[in-house]
């Protein structure tokens, strides 16, 4: 472990110095997008395959260190409740034509001192590395399903907040009704932080949610060389970028829309017009990182109107 974080972490600020000695270059590339960015919108967009099944493979990863609540603090933010024991009460909730199939993957595992209730909570608990910390998690419950038929799926870890809203049904349905959306989320963040580029805008979708189908991750796998991204990657600065950025941005390069639902229960969906518009004049949404400004940060919100 310790090898591969030194070399991870040596991967990282070789980026940042490469980033250093390019600067000016950089921050003129970042305003020329912006200035060239267009209004129009796609005429046409890809499309999702359709899902054959009516299973929804959710995965929840945890580290074996924390307790089945805990509470989280959002650096510059508020501090929630979380923990795996409302993820586990969550997805007990019955959807329509829909088959609820739960993997818990654990890194750390011998560290857990309740795998008895998450057992019994769970349809199975899977042991995995630490490197690539969730991403360990969903590149593990990836290799276990990508040979299913098409199906649903649902990436997320332990910290989400607690309260418990009906929501699957009305994202299932807004899936259904948008083959256009690659992967819907419920937080998101309009620029890298792990960079010296501060105005940066790349728009993606944080990682303790995701929603989106087999098909659709592996065209994002292949498109990654053939692996998960972020997986076996230990430095967590790096791991941000390498994962849970490029998840968002190579969904964007196979052209999908990516779709946040919003505190306020709207969703909002964002893509790419063109070759040089990153989307920016078309971006109605507060800049940042969400979470610092949400009164309930990583809460799953119900759709409005969805029922």
């Amino acid at each position: 472990m310790s090898t591969s974080l030194n070399r991870d972490a040596a991967k990282f600020w070789f980026k940042i110095g490469i980033e250093l000695l390019l600067l000016p270059i950089l921050y003129a590339y970042e305003g020329f997008k912006k200035l060239v960015s267009s209004d129009k919108k796609l005429i046409t967009r890809k499309q999702r395959l359709p899902v054959v099944s009516d299973k929804i493979h959710v995965s929840v990863h945890e580290w074996g260190g924390y307790e089945l609540e805990r509470q989280k603090t959002i650096k510059h933010g508020s501090t929630f409740v979380c923990g795996l024991k409302h993820q586990l009460s969550r997805f007990k909730q019955p959807v329509p034509n829909f088959e609820v199939d739960l993997t818990v993957t654990i890194s750390d595992l011998e560290r857990h001192g309740q795998l008895d209730y998450i057992q019994a909570n769970a349809n199975r608990v899977i042991g995995v590395s630490n490197a690539g910390m969730d991403f360990s998690g969903y590149a593990t419950q990836y290799s276990r399903i990508k040979h299913l038929p098409n199906a649903y799926v649902i990436l997320s870890n332990s910290s989400v907040e607690k309260d418990q809203q009906s929501f699957l049904e009305g994202y299932i349905d807004y899936m259904e009704a948008h083959p256009e959306v690659g992967i819907m989320g419920v937080s998101y963040c309009t620029k890298i932080y792990q960079s010296l580029v501060r105005n940066n805008f790349n728009p993606h979708i944080q990682s303790f949610f995701y929603l989106t189908t087999i098909e659709v991750l592996s065209e994002i796998v292949k498109r990654n060389g053939g692996s998960f991204p972020g997986q076996n990657i230990t430095h967590k600065l790096l791991l941000i970028r390498e994962a849970e950025v490029k998840v968002s941005q190579l969904a964007l390069k196979l052209g999908y829309q990516l779709a946040v639902v919003q505190e306020n229960g709207e969703v909002y969906q964002f893509g790419k017009n063109h070759a040089w518009d990153n989307g920016f004049r078309n971006w109605k949404l507060p800049y940042g990182d969400v979470r610092q400004i949400n009164q309930w940060p990583n809460r799953i919100n119900k759709i409005k109107n969805a029922g």
